[in-house]
Parts: structure tokens; C-alpha cells; sequence
């Protein structure tokens, strides 16, 4: 299947794929810079249509941006920022994947 090949090749793990619910999941087992770019052209290539992209991962809000842990990626926040901005691991939705020099992150 294309969908699990791209997830496996990009995060290094086998991911859970459940046509019923129309949810894929894949663990990064490593901290690791996050390639959407990458991700939203795969996702294309396969032909699969996606609702939304969320993710967990430890990450700092400071001054508008959200900065993921331990890799320092950072990105524009989009919405409010949380009351608690410290290090802290968060749900994180992905807004304007499909053009990379659009990405934001809202904190959920």
C-alpha cells in the first residue's frame, strides 16, 4: 500500500492505517526535523485525500511561533496562544499543509 510505504519511509515505523475511520498513525521513534513539504507531496502521489494532519510533540510558544523539542523546528502560531507556554507536549494541528511556505500550527 503507497500510504504506509510513504508514512514508514518518512517516520521510520509501521504505522496504523483504519480504512473504517479514515485515520492513518505513525510514531517517530526519534526526535527528527519534520519534512510537510515532503509529507503533502506523498500524500498527492498516493492519490489519498486528507481531512487534517494533528500531531503530538513536546514543543515551547513563544513570540507567536511554536518551536517542536528537541529539534528547534519552529513555525507560526495560528489562533491563541496557551495560558502555560513553557515546554510541554501538545496536540498541534497543521494548518496550510498543502503549500509549504504556508504552514502554520494551532495548538489544540
Amino acid at each position: 500500500m503507497g500510504l504506509e510505504k510513504l508514512l514508514r519511509g518518512l517516520y521510520g515505523s509501521v504505522p496504523q492505517i483504519d480504512m473504517d475511520r479514515q485515520i492513518a498513525r505513525s510514531r517517530v521513534p526519534q526526535p527528527m526535523t519534520l519534512d510537510f513539504a515532503r509529507l503533502a507531496d506523498g500524500i498527492k502521489r498516493n492519490n489519498v485525500g486528507v481531512a487534517a494532519i494533528a500531531f503530538d510533540a513536546a514543543c515551547v510558544v513563544k513570540e507567536g511561533r511554536v518551536i517542536l523539542q528537541p529539534t528547534g523546528q519552529s513555525f507560526p502560531l495560528s489562533g491563541a496562544s496557551p495560558a502555560e507556554s513553557g515546554p510541554a507536549k501538545r496536540r498541534l494541528k497543521l494548518l496550510d499543509w498543502e503549500d509549504p511556505s504556508k504552514i502554520r500550527l494551532e495548538v489544540q
